[in-house]
């Protein structure tokens, strides 16, 4: 795992490249740079040391032709029997970067549908001065980029393509942001850079032109699932269990976080069963935790043979931990801190790889989505007059989601449960609608499945990868995501719901695990890590909330924040509300004054 960060001058010599130490957080073990001999395309990598930790796996890299340099952020999880389909080759190391850059020698872009991984990276060909830029299927890795008229700039982080003192949020930025309590997920957030989609690529040539392409998902997806239900959970352990194991090639220590949740304990029993005592779990806890979840944690790791570790973090540590969070956003998110607090208690330890349970809820049905989506089906079928009658009658939770969306369709009506702000208030603010962007899932997909499109698009991509990413890079720590090993996802997102749904919570992923699973971990209510900050913003974080809130109505000229923190003081809002202005205004006034408030380097 690394930080990638690269120029393309089409004026000449590069002049004003952003400094690598911006991103050295990304990767403390190294750093290294390349420029081609016209000294106009720079590339530069910061190195987390996973795999061949020896020089061998140094980067930027060259393929033994010299031809191909790659600058390279992420896992290849398969990657040594890729190297099988290469036999001439004569390997300098045991690198997954080596095995990459000979794979797109050899293949070009055919050999991205033969990896299994998370990946951005980019990859200059000698032979006519391009540069190929390469992002994962589902964005578990970032990339960012700005294309101007003298030159064109990427990075695994934005922080390195803001321009100090003129950074101004675009509209949408703001609108889905005001939303959701996220950026958005591939268009602007800042006025020209934008995230490389997830699936994408992007060449860009020395006269100036670029071209870009979606490379996944293809006409392939999904089409090796059995539909017919016969051993259907024999198939899903099958493909859990594979995701896991594969995500265990290390040649340093390999941890995973355990909640005690459905997802987290079988990665963990699924890779203590592989590694017994070298794998370490952990479970983080506080004493102002609105619940334990310990002594179920402690029981999987029991039964998953682990090194067990709960790491309890004091009610001070905590409340700094939280400042530093906002302080480290690389982009603002209403819903970081708790990624931050774990990620760092875990590298803390000196653990460098982590292994996660998101993507179980996406995948399987467990979110409120996959109940509540379908019972409002009804609305697509009605004429509009109709429908402006009915949802004012509904529950007000449901009926502020939902008044003012014009088009009731499975991805809509997903994303729209998930708003913090209502449509008819947006028209209030003269703010837009805040409605995100998905791209059209797959034909093949059902219901349910499309629910799951939504929710990986609409929520997790956006919001909860990318806060996985920023929150532990920060920290130096690798976060592995198995549950969104691409086999795995297509797979079960073309399973029909009827084989998918059933009593209780992710009822095909439990039975796939029933006999491992302790009853306690699915016989009881969903819960999560959670923090007590309702009563912290009331309290102890007052002060920082309230400096925040007003830095954001101050910058963005906005009288919103400011209304919103009024009616939170009145009990009236839940704390995330007051919470995403308080995160974007910190943000902003580190824009604006990038000496003040940067914690990174401390």
């Amino acid at each position: 795992m690394c930080g990638i960060l690269g120029q393309v001058s089409f004026t000449g010599i590069n002049t004003n490249v952003p400094p690598l130490s911006l991103i050295h957080h990304r990767g403390p073990d190294g750093q290294g740079i390349w420029t081609n001999n016209k000294d106009n395309i720079y590339l530069g990598h910061t190195r987390l040391a996973i795999l061949d930790t020896s020089v061998a796996g140094q980067q930027p890299m060259h393929d033994r032709s010299n031809r191909f340099t790659i600058s390279f952020n992420g896992e290849i999880y398969n990657h040594l029997e890729l190297r099988k389909l290469l036999p001439e080759i004569e390997w300098r190391g045991n690198s997954d970067t080596e095995t990459l850059v000979e794979l797109l020698s050899a293949k070009g872009l055919q050999a991205l549908g033969l990896l299994k991984g998370m990946f951005a990276f980019s990859l200059h060909d000698n032979e006519d001065d391009s540069l190929l830029l390469v992002r994962d299927r589902l964005g578990i890795k970032p990339l960012w980029y700005q294309h101007r008229e003298n030159d064109f700039q990427f990075s695994s982080e934005i922080r390195v393509l803001l321009q100090p003192g003129k950074v101004q949020l675009t509209d949408l930025a703001l609108n889905e942001y005001a939303a959701f309590g996220r950026m958005p997920g591939n268009e602007s957030i800042v006025e020209g850079i934008k995230a490389l989609a997830p699936g994408s690529w992007l060449k860009v040539m020395p006269n100036n032109t670029i071209s870009t392409g979606k490379w996944w998902p293809n006409s392939s997806f999904g089409k090796s699932m059995p539909n017919n239900g016969k051993d259907l959970s024999l198939r899903v352990k099958h493909l859990v269990t594979q995701a896991i194991e594969e995500h265990l090639i290390s040649d340093v220590g390999v941890g995973a976080f355990l909640s005690g949740g459905i997802d987290s304990s079988i990665v963990a029993l699924v890779a203590g069963k592989e590694l017994g005592r070298r794998l370490q779990t952990f479970t983080v806890g506080f004493p102002q935790g609105s619940f334990d979840e310990r002594a179920v944690a402690r029981k999987v790791a029991e039964k998953a043979g682990t090194e067990h570790n709960e790491l309890e973090i004091s009610g001070n540590t905590c409340l700094d931990w939280v400042k530093e969070a906002v302080f480290n956003l690389d982009v603002p998110s209403v819903d970081a801190i708790n990624t931050y607090i774990v990620s760092k208690a875990v590298r803390n330890t000196g653990l460098k790889v982590a292994l996660s349970g998101l993507g179980g809820d996406e995948l399987f049905g467990g979110y409120p989505s996959f109940r509540q989506v379908p019972l409002l089906q009804f609305l697509t079928v009605l004429p509009s007059q109709i429908n402006r009658r009915i949802i004012p009658l509904m529950p007000k939770r449901i009926k502020n989601k939902l008044e003012g969306l014009k088009d009731f369709t499975v991805c809509n009506l997903t994303t729209a449960r998930r708003r913090f702000t209502s449509l008819r208030h947006f028209e209030d603010m003269a703010e837009g609608n805040g409605i995100p962007f998905v791209p059209p899932p797959p034909p093949q997909l059902d219901m349910m499945g499309q629910i799951s499109w939504a929710e990986i698009h609409g929520y997790m991509i956006p919001m909860l990868l990318r806060d996985c990413d920023q929150m532990s890079m920060a920290v130096g720590l690798e976060i592995r995501v198995p549950f969104l090993d691409h086999w795995l996802v297509e797979e079960v997102l073309t399973i029909p719901q009827k084989l998918k749904k059933g009593s209780g919570i992710k009822p095909l992923l439990v039975k796939a695990f029933k006999d491992e699973l302790p009853l306690e971990v699915y016989n009881r209510p969903k819960q999560g890590f959670s923090l007590p900050m309702e009563e912290w913003i009331r309290g102890p974080l007052d002060e920082f909330s309230r400096e925040g809130i007003m830095a954001a109505a101050d910058l963005l000229s906005m009288s919103e924040p400011i209304r919103q923190y009024e009616n939170f003081q009145r009990g009236l809002l839940h704390w995330t509300r007051v919470w995403q202005w308080c995160v974007l205004g910190h943000w902003l006034v580190k824009q604006k004054e990038p000496s003040k408030l940067d914690l990174c380097e401390k």
